[in-house]
């Protein structure tokens, strides 16, 4: 009896899912893997989602915003953690196998002008295959973080961080240099 009981509650979070996902129109090949709360997701552009991506948030809901125009890739393998905050006004791309940190906000833009002689920053995102963000960090407009990057814990990537490269602070810099094979993956 339990086991049909466990099998009817499966089946009635994995509707519950695709029809939370279908109404956001966020577009999937596989259901991801989602634990705990549901993201917030507000989608006017195009979001994608690829296969065997876990999204998993017991403490703080994630929050994914696309706005009209823009868009969101997240690639094969990707997984996202407690509090994860993305907002693409244009282009933020997740590579394959990357790993999110709690707390982790990734922006394509700043949102507002500093003074009359500073627009606002808009600039496309890029995060490689492999990638691991630790918690607290901060991706902002223009970023670009190469292949088996890991941004430190608290650290703010304000522009490019080469692949194979351990990179923290504020601003992020590269404290190290990782020695990787291309075929390995983070578990």
């Amino acid at each position: 009896m339990r086991r049909i009981i466990n099998s009817i509650q499966w089946r009635l979070r994995t509707f519950f899912i695709k029809l939370y996902l279908k109404r956001r129109n966020v577009k999937f090949v596989t259901l991801p893997s989602f634990s705990g709360y549901l993201p917030e997701i507000i989608n006017e552009g195009t979001f994608t989602i690829g296969t065997n991506c876990s999204f998993n948030s017991f403490r703080l809901k994630q929050h994914f915003t696309v706005e009209k125009n823009a868009v969101l890739e997240i690639k094969d393998g990707s997984r996202f953690n407690d509090g994860v905050n993305l907002c693409a006004t244009q282009f933020i791309k997740i590579g394959h196998h990357t790993r999110i940190g709690d707390m982790t906000y990734i922006y394509d833009t700043n949102f507002h002008q500093i003074s009359p002689e500073n627009p606002t920053k808009c600039e496309p995102v890029i995060i490689g295959n492999n990638v691991w963000i630790c918690s607290n960090s901060m991706i902002l407009p223009g970023a670009v973080i190469g292949d088996h990057a890991v941004i430190a814990a608290g650290s703010i990537v304000t522009g490019e961080i080469p692949a194979k490269s351990l990179a923290a602070g504020v601003p992020a810099k590269v404290v190290k240099t990782l020695n990787i094979h291309d075929d390995w993956l983070r578990k």
